[in-house]
This record gives structure tokens, sequence and C-alpha cells, in this order.
């Protein structure tokens, strides 16, 4: 996939390189890096600012593919789609495992490990076992193949529609290629030297089914590193500012701003007050600012934003039945990320919009260094991730843990191992439950104690989790640079 849209793989990338491996990362072309692998990558140095360069600085190299994406406009389309994928798919992974990669400074050293993430499945999975293969042959020194599984590849084809006839012919192509991309994964599994898996429930399934198991499958959890934190009022002043929503001055739940200070300049969330010299300045949060509340979804059908929709709907009449309406805050709704489904839902944003005066919905795409800060300055975090396999958890998650927001989130098999209800954050099912509990939980913030102690049992149960690089060295550092394949 698109290594900028592929954060556990970057993080693998960083364990490595401050273990002083170095890495090659291959993926497709698009987003940016996280920061501390975009410092290891530029070496602009110039008088006016000196560039800090990590200690790694160097030892990492990208290589970014472009496959074809065939179109999907006409029934010819459809049917040519598969076909014509997999052939780019092949080309560019064999040109760039084959050529290019021969052609990084580095690769004079022989690789040890081929850490490949999955999905996707085809054709990588094998492209990386004949690759292995073929070092040992040529160089004499093969590489472990380890494979991270993220998910189970063949539940990323389309599933045949329930209520369509087994035997159209729509279903009958789509149960061939999946169970297709079944067999292949399940033949495949066996061939690599150690597995690490997210969740305990994809170690055990694996077990049973892809009869992967034993000391060289090990869970590795995904945890925030520590760019995931809660934001300063200095950051979220300096992020507010450049994102320029709009402010009204007017107090989103009836509480008004102290007027004898003066107000220097403001954002919906904050206010730099001048001290009573007149020449300096302090920050404060503003005692009318609206409830923030984040979702980071791929804009795809297994991530049903139709839910949220419905249920800040549900949650828009509640406010507007209350009899005291000042005791519940205005809320913005912030939604990150890119997919296929964002261009049906913006209209309907926009009627949203421009229908619900309570509530305010906007759609982000941010720089990988300002993500974090605006989770950090969320209230509450929605995930409206659903595994197409039941085995994986939603990274975007750990991400507001590791920035102390609670999170409610879509309820589906193995969510436990992550969400605790009512402990660290909120499950729910539909889209009234999700109303409910975000009304539940807002209620007379931010002003009244009870609601800030609401939020603050969730946070006090969230504070202290594990890092990703405490993780890593625990759970995946000796399986993947071990001395056991030596």
């Amino acid at each position: 996939g698109d290594i900028g849209r592929s954060p556990r793989m970057q993080y693998h990338a960083q364990s490595l390189l401050e273990e002083g491996h170095f890495v090659t990362l291959i993926g497709y072309a698009g987003e940016g890096l996280i920061p501390a692998l975009e410092d290891a990558l530029n070496s602009t140095i110039t008088n006016d600012a000196p560039a800090r360069k990590p200690s790694y600085h160097g030892h990492l190299h990208v290589l970014r593919m472009s496959p074809y994406q065939p179109p999907k406009t006409t029934l010819l389309d459809r049917l040519l789609y598969y076909p014509l994928r997999l052939l780019s798919l092949l080309s560019c992974v064999i040109y760039t495992l084959w050529v290019q990669l021969n052609r990084v400074p580095h690769t004079t050293i022989p690789a040890d490990v081929i850490l490949i993430q999955n999905p996707p499945s085809v054709p990588t999975l094998l492209l990386a076992y004949v690759y292995c293969v073929w070092q040992g042959i040529w160089r004499t020194h093969r590489p472990r193949l380890v494979i991270d599984w993220h998910n189970l590849g063949y539940t990323m084809f389309d599933a045949p529609d329930p209520n369509a006839s087994p035997r159209s012919l729509r279903s009958l192509v789509q149960t061939s290629i999946r169970k297709l991309a079944e067999c292949y994964e399940k033949k495949m599994a066996p061939l690599a030297d150690a597995h690490l898996t997210v969740t305990e429930a994809m170690e055990v399934w694996l077990g049973e089914n892809f009869d992967v198991h034993g000391e060289r499958v090990r869970v590795l959890y995904d945890k925030p590193p520590l760019m995931f934190r809660p934001t300063t009022i200095e950051e979220q002043h300096d992020l507010f500012s450049r994102l320029n929503f709009e402010s009204d001055g007017q107090s989103s739940n009836g509480t008004q701003q102290n007027q004898t200070q003066q107000i220097k300049n403001e954002t919906i969330f904050t206010q730099s007050i001048l001290d009573d010299d007149g020449r300096t300045s302090s920050l404060q949060l503003r005692n009318d600012r609206p409830a923030l509340l984040v979702s980071s979804t791929s804009w795809t059908p297994d991530e049903d934003f139709s839910i949220l929709l419905d249920a800040l709907k549900i949650l828009h009449e509640k406010i507007k039945k209350k009899l005291d309406r000042n005791t519940f805050p205005k809320i913005l709704v912030i939604v990150t990320g890119k997919g296929p489904q964002k261009s049906y839902y913006l209209p309907l944003l926009k009627e949203f919009n421009d229908t619900h005066p309570f509530i305010s919905i906007h759609t982000l795409w941010l720089e990988a260094s300002d993500y974090p800060k605006l989770l950090g300055c969320a209230t509450l975090g929605i995930s409206l991730h659903t595994s197409t396999s039941g085995l994986d958890l939603p990274m975007k998650v750990l991400d507001m843990f590791g920035c102390q927001v609670p999170v409610c989130a879509m309820g589906f098999d193995c969510l436990g191992e992550l969400v605790k209800d009512g402990v660290n954050g909120r499950i729910f099912e539909s889209g009234i439950v999700l109303a409910n509990q975000i009304f539940e939980l807002l209620l007379g913030y931010p002003g009244d104690d009870d609601a800030l102690s609401r939020l603050e049992k969730y946070r006090r149960n969230i504070r202290g989790m594990t890092r990703w690089k405490e993780n890593w060295e625990e759970s995946a550092r000796h399986l993947i640079v071990g001395d056991w394949g030596e």
C-alpha cells in the first residue's frame, strides 16, 4: 500500500533504524512519511537553518511504486480489472525488488530480513518468498521472511451480496476470487520464517486455519509512538490559527467571556489575552469553546460513515429538545482521511451543516506532523472501523488513546482486546446508541464539573499505556533481528 498511509510499517522502520540497521521502505507512491523518517531522508542544510540529523541519517531509503489502476466504468472494465491490476503489480514489484533495490547503496550488504505487510497478499507474498530464495542462491545468504499480519488479505476482496442469487454470474465470480485468494494465502503463510499479528484472536486463527503457530509467531499490538500526546495550549492556538475555523465570538453554551479582558487574538478554542501592562499576553482556553469530536476514516464500506451522520442527526434533535440548551455545548466534528466514498458524502455534509446549527462537520487532510496535534485537542474520538476479518484492531483508536482521548468505537469481534466499554471508552452498535453516548458524555461540557469528571474517568484509565518503542522491543525485536535464524 501507500507507504505514507502505513504507519505501522513506518514505526517498524524507525525502530530498526534506531537499532542501527539499514532500512529500505518499499510501497506505493502517495503521502509523506512520519516526521522522524522525513528527518532521516532530508539532508538539506542552510546557513539560516542547519538541519538536525538523526543518528541514523543516511540509513533509510524509500522506493515508491506506481502500479496501473484500471478503470471500472464498463462491464468489460470490471471483468478485466483484476487481471490487469495483477499484471501491473507483478511488473512493479519484480522491477523494484530485482532492479531498483540493487541500486540502493547499502544493498551491497545482503539483506537479512524481508518484513512484509499483509494485506495486500497478491502478489507480494509470493514475490517476497521467491526473492528470499533467489538471494539465498545468488548471494548464498537467504533473508528471513517475516509477515506482519494486519488483516487477512482474502477478506479484502468483495464478498457476494447476501441478497443476490448464489448462482448469478457476479456471485460466482466474487466467490471464486475469494476462494482462490484464501487458498493462495493459506499456502504462502507457512513458507514464512516468522509472523507478527495485531491481535491474539488473529494469532489463534492463523494457527487453526493456516498452520501458522509456535514460537515464531508473536502478537505485536499496535501502540502509539510518543508523538501522540495531549496537545499544549500553545500548540492548540497555533494549529487552529492555521486551520482558521470561524469564531463568531458568541458563547456556544451560554457562558460569557470576561468582558474586562482585552483579547489580542483568538481561535475557536483559545484566546490570547493581553496582560495588565498591555504589552505581554497569555493563552487560555475559551469558556465558550465547542466540544471537538474527531473521527479518522478511510471512507470505505467497512467504515460506514452513515452511522455517524445518523447519530449526529439524532443528537441534534436531543439538543433541541432540552429545556435548558445552555447546558450543552456546540459540537465541532472534524473528519480526517481520504477514500473512495468521500465525494459521495461531501454534499450530504454540506446539507447537514446548513440545517443543523448546533453541530458542524468539517473534513480535513492534515500533514503527518499536524494529525497528532489535532487528536490531542479532541474532547472525544469516534471510530467507525469494522474489520473485514473480525481479527484486526483500529490503529486510529490507539492514536487517540496516546493523546488521552476517550473513544466511542463501533463494536465488532475482538474489539474488546482494545476498548473496554465504560473503562477507557464506549462501544456502540448503532447510530442511536452512539448519539446517546455522546449526549451523556458531553452534557454540561466544558463548564460543568460533572461533565469534566466523566471524561476524566476515561482519561485516567488511558494514561500510562505502553508506547510503540517499548512494545516493539519486547514483542518484535527478537523475532525480526534476533539470533534464532542464524
